[in-house]
């Protein structure tokens, strides 16, 4: 017996067949045109600005690393190394130094002579100018004789390779506890500020340092004796 009309199968069609190759093209890879920006695995000297490699990461260039100083208010423009152990600096050409021995002292603002807008005026000053350095080292470890970690963010290879801090153990980059901001550059300045986390990079109930050494008191002797008062305020 013959099919209902509306059950029949039919002949295909030429809008039937338009339809069809229409909804392949949507389904079909997409091909890279003149007007797009692909990944590409060429080498970099075969790159356009058509066609470009990522990840681009090397030594000197950590997307994990270069976040996390950006918590600290440090923006790379250069390459930056993270040091946690020998070995690091072993393969940046530096030598680690012995034991630096505390120099000085490094006064905590609000305690004495300096004050809360001059520190954070020197704070405001020295991250732009490790953010616009060729190269940083990013040293971290624990204060000496403690549990607590500290990071350094220094343009400068005698202070990274001076083994301040202790080897701490192994963790992914993390802004620390405390921050010491060494340059080589600017005006002789030093001096820290302990304060209460801003609950976004640091919880509002841990107390964290941030210390600056610029020009000719950023030594690793001085960084010695600033992390030593630092590590004692942040636990008061």
């Amino acid at each position: 017996c013959a099919l209902p009309i509306s059950t029949r199968p039919s002949r295909p069609t030429t809008s039937m067949f338009a339809a069809r190759a229409a909804t392949a093209l949507r389904h079909a890879p997409r091909l890279a045109t003149p007007a797009m920006r692909s990944m590409s695995a060429a080498p970099p000297s075969m790159e356009t600005d058509e066609y470009f490699i990522f990840p681009r990461e090397r030594p000197g260039l950590d997307y994990d690393l270069n976040w996390s100083i950006n918590k600290n208010g440090v923006t790379p423009a250069g390459d930056a190394h993270r040091i946690t152990k020998k070995a690091d600096l072993k393969k940046l050409g530096l030598s680690a130094g012995g034991t630096t021995k505390p120099e000085g002292t490094v006064e905590e603002a609000g305690e004495g002579a300096l004050s809360f807008p001059e520190i954070d005026a020197a704070l405001e000053s020295v991250k732009v100018a490790l953010g616009a350095s060729s190269t940083l080292y990013v040293a971290e470890g624990d204060c000496p004789g403690t549990r607590i970690p500290c990071r350094i963010i220094t343009d400068s290879a005698a202070v990274a390779a001076a083994g301040v801090l202790e080897q701490m153990p192994k963790r992914e980059p993390t802004p620390l506890p405390i921050t010491c901001y060494v340059s080589e550059g600017g005006a002789d300045f030093k001096g820290f500020v302990v304060e209460q986390g801003d609950g976004v990079v640091y919880s509002e109930d841990d107390n964290v340092v941030s210390m600056v050494l610029t020009g000719k008191s950023a030594t690793p002797g001085a960084l010695a004796a600033g992390i030593a008062a630092a590590a004692t305020a942040i636990e008061e």
